[in-house]
């Protein structure tokens, strides 16, 4: 049994996707917006998915690569987090990866689909392409992401 938990990471709302052998378990959200404070919020969220990954042991994580950003300090806060989860893969011995926001997306759209370019049009086509392969409504494109980055790497894998 090969287990993966695929990542879409933020420093306020980090959606995750769990998959067993290539098949798609279940989904959730890990909501730190309450907390106002950076640097606490940061570390509430860390400490929340070194929960999870604890929890759920997997052999594989796949994360979101950080895009660049006009906002500096949200794109260095982004990148504390993606490194304290590579951090407790390297701990763990869980193989890690990451997969950028092209590539996933090209992962799990159709050859004759042609994607959206504008950020909240691409949010609306992550939620109905989940939609599409799961039948699942999604309460945020933090999920649906999440769910599809976990596709795509499946659909990438050789062996998942």
């Amino acid at each position: 049994m090969t287990k993966l938990i695929s990542f879409d990471t933020s420093t306020n709302k980090t959606g995750y996707a769990i998959y067993i052998d290539g098949e798609y378990q279940e989904s959730g959200v890990i909501d730190c917006s309450e907390n106002k404070v950076s640097r606490t919020r940061i570390n509430e969220m860390i400490a929340l998915l070194y929960e999870l990954i604890e929890r759920e042991n997997p052999q594989i994580v796949v994360m979101e690569t950080t895009v660049v950003t006009r906002n500096i300090e949200a794109q260095r806060n982004l990148t504390y987090i993606l490194g304290a989860i590579i951090g407790k893969c390297v701990e763990k011995k869980i193989a890690y990866d990451s997969l950028r926001p092209t590539e996933w997306r090209k992962g799990v759209k159709n050859n004759d689909e042609k994607l959206p370019r504008k950020r909240e049009e691409l949010k609306i086509w992550g939620k109905e392409k989940v939609f599409e392969l799961y039948g699942k409504d999604v309460e945020s494109d933090d999920v649906s992401d999440a769910i599809l980055i976990g596709r795509a790497y499946c659909n990438l894998a050789i062996n998942l």
